[in-house]
């Protein structure tokens, strides 16, 4: 079966990426590119046309991430091509991609990489292996990180606050749940801005869903979950901005 020629469907907002990816799976022989797009808003059309055996998708694009493109197909229930994402993106991320996805291949895409990915998928085919389309949408909903054990997959909408421990993070939950994991305070800033996340001192960083109070002669911000109030220190120069930020959203 290694010699079955895959059909396949390029989403890819970059014109050069679209067009390098394009002509190595030209010259790798081993699948053809039945159609492409770089405006994700073709994407679903483009799939339900040629209901590829293999969608090559990129996650950041404007207007619409490959992500919506996967739950706008999912709904069609009609088409459930293998996903491999095209992407750029952070090492967590990665991971959690590769726990559910079929495969992920860096920018610029290795020739290499690519024949290994495209030969697992016409073994994967033959033997009947269904991409788990739900699988992979719960997993994006999740942030993977490293801990003391192993692996921790977190849901971003559960956690209320997270703290600062050295050169590790403690992410707070309801009922006393808490999880430490090996990412320092800063990184995880960056991570988790897109959340409604937002770093008010060096020590913590909160979720602004369960905000419901500033407290500025105290310095505090009251979070509230459950009918349970949580307290963090606030840096008295975070308080105008983050008063500013609550206003407009």
């Amino acid at each position: 079966m290694r010699n079955e020629i895959l059909k396949a469907v390029i989403v890819e907002d970059e014109p050069e990426s679209l067009l390098l990816l394009n002509n190595l799976i030209m010259v790798n022989g081993l699948a053809e590119v039945a159609g492409s797009t770089h405006d994700p808003d073709r994407a679903l059309g483009l799939i339900l046309e040629f209901k590829p055996d293999i969608l090559f998708l990129d996650i950041q694009m404007p207007g619409k991430s490959g992500f919506e493109v996967l739950d706008d197909l999912r709904k069609t229930r009609s088409v459930n091509p293998y996903v491999v994402f095209t992407t750029a993106y952070n090492e967590y991320a990665i991971k959690a991609f590769e726990y559910a996805a079929f495969d992920y291949l860096l920018k610029p895409v290795e020739p290499r990489r690519l024949n290994d990915t495209i030969i697992r998928c016409a073994e994967a085919k033959s033997s009947g292996r269904i991409q788990k389309a739900d699988l992979l949408l719960e997993t994006y909903n999740k942030l993977m990180f490293r801990n003391i054990s192993g692996a921790v997959f977190l849901d971003p909408a559960e956690v209320i606050y997270i703290e600062a421990e050295g050169n590790y993070s403690v992410f707070h939950f309801s009922k006393n749940r808490t999880e430490t994991v090996t990412v320092l305070l800063g990184k995880l800033a960056g991570e988790l801005e897109r959340e409604n996340f937002y770093r008010i001192s060096r020590s913590f960083l909160i979720n602004l869903n369960y905000l419901k109070k500033i407290n500025t002669k105290q310095l505090q911000c009251v979070l509230v979950k459950n009918d349970t109030e949580y307290k963090c220190s606030i840096s008295r120069e975070k308080i105008s901005d983050l008063i500013a930020l609550m206003k407009n959203r």
